[in-house]
């Protein structure tokens, strides 16, 4: 199956749950301003340009951004700013909300601490983080493929450290499948954390 297959598909799957809960946590005095790391389609950015933030999107696709492009083009360039980039180079503004929906592990794991530093630098106090992180027990984890940033339960901790209140924290250890119909096992940790700092 194509990308193009991947992304029709990604835009009928609901937005998922941590996203909605961060929308609740986000400190409502802080300016409404997001950024979709690793955005895909965009269905998460069109879910919040749809709720009054001003979307950074960007990932590294072609494909994706003009497919974003096309589906909001009513926003361009006044609440929705698509980016074709990588995350360890993409220049984050300061924002309130920044989502990962599996996207972040995708990272290259000699770049991720850079790219890591700039999404927690750019969150303002009070601000929320949003997103997936592979674990060890995923079977794109165990190919050992060189390519993706995968983290312990503790490791994850640490990454947040005391900049962060972890809100919420969901494990998911089991068999599944891809967008495109493949078995694979997955484990991710899906976390909302608020900024303290």
């Amino acid at each position: 199956m194509s990308e193009k297959t991947y992304y029709e598909r990604s835009l009928n799957v609901d937005v998922y749950p941590h996203l909605r809960m961060a929308l609740d946590i986000v400190d409502v005095s802080l300016p409404k301003v997001a950024v979709d790391v690793g955005c895909g389609a965009g269905r998460d950015a069109l879910f919040l340009v749809e709720r009054g933030f001003k979307v950074h999107a960007y990932d590294r696709s072609d494909a994706a951004i003009a497919r974003l492009s096309e589906m909001g083009s009513m926003y361009l360039n006044e609440k929705l700013f698509p980016k074709v980039c990588s995350f360890e180079i993409f220049e984050y503004p300061r924002s309130s909300l920044v989502s990962s929906c599996s996207s972040l592990f995708f990272c290259d794991p000699g770049l991720f601490s850079r790219a890591w530093e700039s999404i927690a630098r750019s969150l303002l106090s009070g601000g929320v983080f949003c997103g997936h992180f592979m674990g060890p027990n995923d079977s794109w984890a165990k190919m050992k493929r060189g390519d993706l940033t995968v983290h312990t339960d503790e490791e994850l901790q640490d990454l947040f450290g005391r900049d962060f209140r972890i809100m919420d924290i969901y494990e998911h250890d089991s068999a599944g499948m891809t967008l495109l119909g493949k078995e694979k096992h997955w484990h991710t940790y899906s976390v909302v954390a608020q900024k303290i700092i």
